[in-house]
């Protein structure tokens, strides 16, 4: 659920753009579907999320809506999981919505969350995320110091694609500070670190902010030249910010060479995915440099309706940097139209433009107390209107009398009718409800035989594997034991040649290893630690022994796990947990996993996590293999909740939650 957000530079000012993100105009129905066949609220609060990120780019104020849904039902049920990526997400859609000081505040109660999963990842991403936000509040200072608490973090991971995102960010931000020589070091490192490991999106971010440097040196053939790289880059992310941004440079550099033409052409392009992405903010800004080129090109009518739409979108955003581009621009186009009052007038808010705040106040005020005014006036109108229609009404009501007579008795028998009907309708109602009653009995009495069953072939399987567990250990174990004793002693009484005694060795050699994986293979079979110790204890091992092949590492946490539950639940779901993992390491090529176990009263949740290749979900419904149904039995016999979520390249997320006996 949660991405690092990098800047992009266009027209000198910071903008944001969103990691990742579908492309889509409208809710996929597949999310939709997914959200209304949730099976509980662990997976409605990962789906509300979903249909969020696939929407945020174009309506960040109704993704909104599905985080906030999300954040309250991860709270309700006290999932640290949905609570931190709802946070994020609010966090990172606030900066969208140039909300910097909500941003920062939802990123900052992010924080405590990872730390309490011991996610350091989702802390380094928040960090960075949050000087974004110091960044585009003009804060230099602070958001370099949240970029350096990022970087000391995010150096120690083996995912370096966040590195190119914040080298990035430092060179927008070295700009920002006119130290453009540094800021080249560092826009260089982040385009070859994005080559080195195949990162297009982070390549075009890298690109375009470095062509901005370029831009202040006063190279701008290099400017142009990384630009032109980026571009089809940009169409293959399919990303419409990179694009939009890409083609607004393009056109900046066309207008710094006087070249109006071909700036309105590049300007044009970028206005029509900017109209795709919804974002005011952006829209302001290509509405003000169209505005400008027209206005060069002599086409003052165009210009004047550009620079109109973008004065009414800086009110609406709140852009205040913005308004005095804005007014200038407005300036020049009425003075060369010969509206000279107008044009002074356009000048004037150019030099007052701190005061434009108190002035829309002010109207505000105005507006406000012309509307209560009217709204007392419709309301004095309406209390006349209702005294005219009382008296008529005393009138009516003298004739009519006699008509409500009239229809008083047909209401009461039509009243009589419909009682007798209702008499029927419950009896008939009354007897499809006992049939279905007695359907849903035999239904149960059927399900609670397959659970004998189900719960006869558990147990015997339980029991043959602590038998063999048992026989393997002291019998054959202590069979192989004695036979490796018996030849060592022989080892000391028989002349054998070197050859031979090489030999020997080896056969002691295997012996000992035949050893050590019978008793491997017994203590799977039936771990001494779950029957001693319980659950929670037997995982900690399980998760320590898989880490020490050094194939993965599994991070394992619990919560509530201080007693022990029902002793064949806990059987149970280990098996379970332990398919799972075999599965990560079968199939998932993954690095990482993460196991949680989280017990409140009689209620049990259990994640099992990984960063592996994923897989499409659907394909589970028409191929389950042997280890999916083991799972799915187990967790049925515990009449439990299983559900598996994962994407391609994202890794696999399963959650199940139970109810246990103590």
């Amino acid at each position: 659920m949660i991405s690092f957000k990098p800047y992009l530079i266009a027209s000198g000012l910071l903008m944001l753009f969103v990691a990742n993100c579908l492309r889509a105009q409208n809710i996929p129905d597949s999310l939709l579907q997914k959200l209304a066949s949730s099976s509980n609220d662990s997976a409605k609060g990962i789906t509300l999320l979903e249909i969020g990120e696939s929407i945020e780019q174009t309506t960040p104020e109704k993704s909104m809506d599905y985080y906030r849904q999300a954040l309250v039902t991860g709270q309700r049920i006290k999932n640290n999981r949905v609570i931190l990526s709802s946070y994020y997400d609010i966090g990172v859609c606030y900066i969208n919505l140039n909300k910097m000081d909500s941003s920062i505040s939802f990123l900052e109660a992010a924080i405590p969350f990872a730390r309490l999963l011991n996610d350091t990842l989702s802390e380094a991403k928040l960090l960075g995320n949050i000087g974004n936000a110091w960044l585009h509040k003009k804060d230099r200072a602070t958001a370099i110091e949240y970029y350096l608490r990022s970087a000391r973090i995010w150096e120690t991971c083996s995912d370096q694609r966040y590195l190119t995102m914040l080298y990035s960010n430092i060179n927008a931000l070295l700009d920002e500070q006119k130290e453009h020589n540094r800021a080249l070091e560092f826009g260089n490192k982040a385009i070859a670190l994005a080559k080195k490991i195949g990162d297009n999106y982070s390549l075009v971010n890298g690109l375009v902010n470095l062509s901005t440097t370029y831009s202040h040196l006063g190279q701008h053939e290099k400017e142009y030249e990384l630009l032109v790289q980026a571009l089809p880059l940009a169409k293959k992310n399919e990303d419409l910010d990179q694009i939009a941004t890409t083609y607004h440079n393009m056109g900046d550099y066309f207008f710094k060479k006087e070249k109006f033409s071909a700036a309105l052409e590049k300007y044009l392009e970028s206005l029509n995915y900017v109209k795709q992405m919804g974002n005011k903010y952006h829209l302001c800004e290509i509405s003000t440099v169209l505005a400008l080129a027209y206005h060069k090109l002599n086409q003052d009518s165009k210009a004047l309706q550009y620079i109109q739409q973008a004065e009414q979108l800086a009110d609406e955003v709140g852009v205040r940097t913005k308004l005095k581009e804005i007014y200038l621009t407005r300036a020049e186009i009425e003075q060369k139209a010969g509206n000279y009052k107008l044009a002074s007038e356009y000048y004037s808010k150019t030099l007052t433009v701190s005061d434009s705040l108190f002035k829309t106040e002010t109207s505000e005020k105005v507006a406000e107390a012309e509307a209560r005014y009217q709204n007392e006036k419709k309301q004095q109108e309406i209390v006349r209107l209702e005294k005219d229609t009382q008296i008529k009404s005393l009138t009516i009501k003298q004739k009519s009398t006699l008509n409500y007579f009239l229809i008083a008795s047909v209401a009461a028998l039509l009243l009589v009718g419909l009682l007798v009907y209702r008499n029927l309708r419950h009896r008939n109602l009354l007897a499809k409800q006992q049939d279905e009653l007695q359907q849903q009995r035999i239904r149960e009495l059927e399900k609670d035989k397959q659970l004998v069953a189900v719960d006869s072939m558990l147990k015997g399987q339980e029991e043959e594997r602590s038998r063999l567990a048992k026989d393997l250990h002291d019998g054959l174990g202590g069979l192989l034991s004695g036979v490796k004793f018996s030849l060592s002693n022989m080892k000391d009484n028989l002349i054998i040649t070197p050859d031979n005694m090489t030999v020997f060795e080896r056969s002691l050699d295997m012996i000992d290893t035949s050893i050590k994986e019978l008793r491997r293979v017994a203590h799977n079979m039936m771990p001494e630690m779950l029957t001693k110790f319980g659950l929670d204890e037997a995982l900690k091992e399980y998760c320590n022994t898989i880490n020490s092949t050094k194939l993965i590492n599994v991070k394992y946490q619990s919560h509530g796990m201080e007693g022990r539950i029902d002793k064949s639940t806990e059987i149970i779901i280990y098996r379970i947990i332990q398919e799972l993992l075999n599965n990560i390491l079968k199939h998932a090529g993954a690095t990482e996993a993460f196991v949680q176990l989280i017990k409140e009263d009689s209620r049990l949740n259990v994640v099992v996590e990984d960063n592996g290749k994923g897989f499409d979900t659907a394909l589970l419904k028409n191929n389950k293999g042997a280890g999916l149904t083991s799972i799915q039995s187990r967790v049925d016999y515990l009449k439990g909740q299983l559900d598996i979520h994962s994407e391609k390249d994202k890794g696999t997320l399963v959650n199940i939650e139970f109810n246990v006996l103590l």
